[in-house]
């Protein structure tokens, strides 16, 4: 390094250096954007190291789910995911007729399902949005009002003093 680029090395910031320092972070954005979701994704990644949770597996999905060579993807309709502790199953509906379809693409979604251990409390977290309810003794619940985007659901069996089981996340 000469004496001159020593010299400005260790001088302050200026204005010509925060132009150039937001070019070159315009550049970046442009030709190698940030993944949509990777926030969500970190958000999740941090959640699961602080509570230690368990992950469920995902072991089956509609095919109005199953993600193509496109970059996005289609909401679910029925998704089931398996621990070694519990089993849980959902089925997304519009809450008009029952069916999922574009009419419903605007408004919010019903989510009916079933887990095997009666008295889980299931939390399903869609954005900032948690909604929560406890599986009846079948290990039926049902979320209205849940608004589309991606999901996943956090299951706190009864009397279960272990760590709480968390599904990867689904577009609803």
């Amino acid at each position: 390094m000469t004496p001159d680029e020593s010299t400005l090395a260790s001088e302050p910031l200026d204005a010509l250096d925060e132009q150039l320092l937001l070019t070159v972070r315009n550049m970046h954005a442009r030709l190698d954007p940030v993944p949509s979701g990777l926030t969500e994704r970190i958000k999740f990644e941090l959640t699961l190291a602080a509570l230690h949770a368990e992950i469920a597996e995902l072991q089956q999905l509609s095919p109005a789910g199953v993600r193509g060579d496109e970059t996005t993807y289609a909401p679910t309709q029925s998704v089931t995911f398996t621990t070694s502790r519990l089993s849980l199953m959902v089925t997304v509906t519009a809450p008009s007729d029952g069916l999922l379809d574009e009419s419903a693409a605007q408004g919010t979604i019903t989510v009916d399902g079933w887990v095997t251990v009666a008295g889980t409390v299931v939390e399903l977290r869609v954005g900032d949005l948690s909604l929560t309810v406890t599986a009846d003794e079948h290990g039926r619940f049902v979320l209205e009002g849940v608004p589309h985007g991606p999901g996943r659901f956090v299951l706190r069996p009864p009397g279960d003093g272990e760590r709480p089981i968390i599904t990867p996340s689904v577009e609803l």
